[in-house]
């Protein structure tokens, strides 16, 4: 390629973590920048950390040598000085000559730290020493000399609670702020992730094949997990002096699950129509049903069509596939459509797997907030569920993108259920104007009773004056039917609720939607390491 056909860039360089200039420079690859760079320099240095400006998250990551050079790239190349090393020969001299002495030992071991790798070990103020720095050995001698009442309570119980895994982060990435400074490598950040769960292996979580299990501590994909999180915390008292790079607004982009739909055939558009309209016209009844089965059915392509390309209201939603509300088990065969084989999942796993975990780990961590009081139905039970996991998953300031409103743990229940007094009237839970619903631009269920007693549920999207009353089910169906009815309608979660909402996702065996996060990693975790 010639020079005038090469991307413009512009590269900082820093010299054992001082800015020391920016070039404008027109190269065509990483490594050609990397060497103009290092030949400007004025003592002898080594690449440590090459990163990259990424317009996704506003910052700089680490990347690759090998890595794509576009047009007007920023980069940051961090240089490490170095001391001149001796060669191999002179330093391998048998005992008895000069290099035996005091100055020559002192010289091999100057070599030693450079060139080889030895197995990290705590050194006489209880850091971790060699240059791969974690491995399970070191971190669980850092920990016994720091916290062995964390490794006790893990040989004694088989998991953690929630503030010991604080504890264990925070020991480890003190310990990697010591020797490597507040921007550790993302090699760093992993090896210590790594080593967590070969430490404590309950804490692993394999969620998806491509993942190893660790990613909850640190992603080095997505530069997050528990470890990334504290570092940040870290970051954020340092002066601007301090300050390798400053962050900037991070746009949010949540990936969603693509639905492949098969492309309406001419013709077809007016076969559809019809059955769009016989469907609206016809009303449940024993002799009914299978054609209005047939007609969802063969409405499907180009109701999901409609859907995900015209964004539709949930009122204009069911105002053209009114069958929804008053036959609420077609939203199973829709969710079914988009999802094979995952309609019943939740039904199927909650009650008789979730749920007991979840009581189970409260009471390991002995949490009054969510303990059961006694003895309790399998109804109510399902109900304290949901309470521990507005509790384990609670609303978090990451949340406040459009659609939040303030929302404390002890109110996050009312976004995805309200308990009202037996014998309330469904159209007055309509009734009022949209901006008194809590969660205003969701559906949310409504307990008609309580859950301790048998209750009718009823979904309401306040917002859209739409009331869908489920039969005589439980709570476990009526969280089911408003979790498809998000997918169907093709809606996002209440933003105070994501991550409970992510954690159904689980339940489910769908991908995690909206990146992977923390708190629901770690609750996945505390789950599969629950034995019942």
């Amino acid at each position: 390629m010639e020079g005038s056909e090469a991307p413009k860039t512009l590269t900082t360089v820093f010299l054992d973590g001082t800015e020391i200039c920016k070039k404008m420079l027109q190269l065509p690859s990483i490594a050609d920048i990397l060497d103009a760079c290092k030949s400007s320099l004025t003592c002898n240095a080594e690449c440590d950390r090459l990163l990259k400006f990424n317009t996704d998250f506003n910052e700089y990551i680490d990347t690759d040598i090998n890595g794509n050079v576009g047009n007007l790239d920023k980069y940051h190349i961090l240089f490490k000085s170095t001391k001149p090393k001796h060669s191999r020969e002179q330093l391998a001299e048998p005992p008895g000559t000069d290099a035996a002495g005091p100055s020559g030992q002192l010289e091999a071991e100057q070599f030693s730290s450079c060139t080889t790798h030895p197995s990290s070990q705590l050194n006489s103020r209880g850091q971790i020493d060699g240059a791969h720095g974690f491995n399970a050995a070191s971190l669980t001698a850092l920990l016994e000399s720091k916290a062995r009442s964390v490794l006790a309570e893990y040989e004694k119980s088989g998991t953690l609670s929630v503030t010991s895994r604080k504890l264990i982060v925070k020991i480890g990435v003190s310990d990697l702020v010591e020797r490597r400074g507040f921007y550790p490598s993302s090699a760093d950040k992993q090896n210590l992730a790594k080593s967590l769960i070969t430490v404590f292996p309950s804490l692993k979580i394999k969620i998806q094949e491509e993942n190893e299990g660790f990613e909850h501590f640190y992603d080095p994909v997505s530069h997050c997990g528990f470890i990334e999180m504290k570092l940040r915390n870290l970051r954020r008292t340092l002066h601007d002096d301090q300050r390798l790079y400053r962050k900037r607004g991070r746009s949010s982009n949540p990936s969603g699950v693509s639905i492949t739909l098969e492309v309406i055939a001419d013709g077809e558009e007016e076969s559809i129509e019809e059955w769009i309209t016989s469907t609206k016209r016809m009303r449940p009844s024993p002799e009914n049903i299978a054609s209005i089965k047939m007609g969802m059915e063969k409405t499907y392509t180009n109701q999901r069509l409609w859907i995900t390309s015209k964004s539709p209201t949930v009122a204009e939603v069911f105002q053209q596939y009114p069958r929804f509300v008053d036959m609420p088990y077609l939203l199973d065969a829709e969710f079914g459509k988009m999802f094979p084989g995952k309609e019943d999942l939740f039904l199927r796993k909650w009650e008789g797997h979730i749920v007991p975990k979840l009581l189970k780990v409260a009471t390991l961590e002995n949490d009054p907030h969510v303990l059961p009081a006694g003895e309790e139905s399998d109804e109510f039970l399902c109900f304290r569920a949901l309470q521990m996991l507005t509790h384990y998953l609670p609303p978090t300031a990451s949340g406040r993108a459009k659609g939040w409103a303030k929302c404390s743990v002890k109110s996050a229940l009312s976004y995805i259920l309200d308990i009202k007094p037996t014998g309330t009237s469904i159209p007055s839970l309509l009734e009022g104007s949209p901006e008194e619903a809590v969660g205003v631009h969701q559906p949310k269920l409504v307990c008609l009773g309580h859950p301790r007693t048998v209750a009718q549920y009823v979904i309401i999207a306040k917002n859209d004056n739409v009331a869908i009353p489920l039969q005589d089910e439980g709570l476990t169906c009526a969280i089911d039917k408003l979790f498809k009815v998000f997918w169907v309608c093709n809606m996002a979660y209440p933003a105070q609720l994501e991550s409970v909402y992510s954690f159904f996702e689980y339940v489910y065996d769908m991908p995690i939607s909206g990146g992977k996060r923390s708190k629901v990693v770690e609750l996945i975790a505390k789950l599969q390491a629950v034995l019942l």
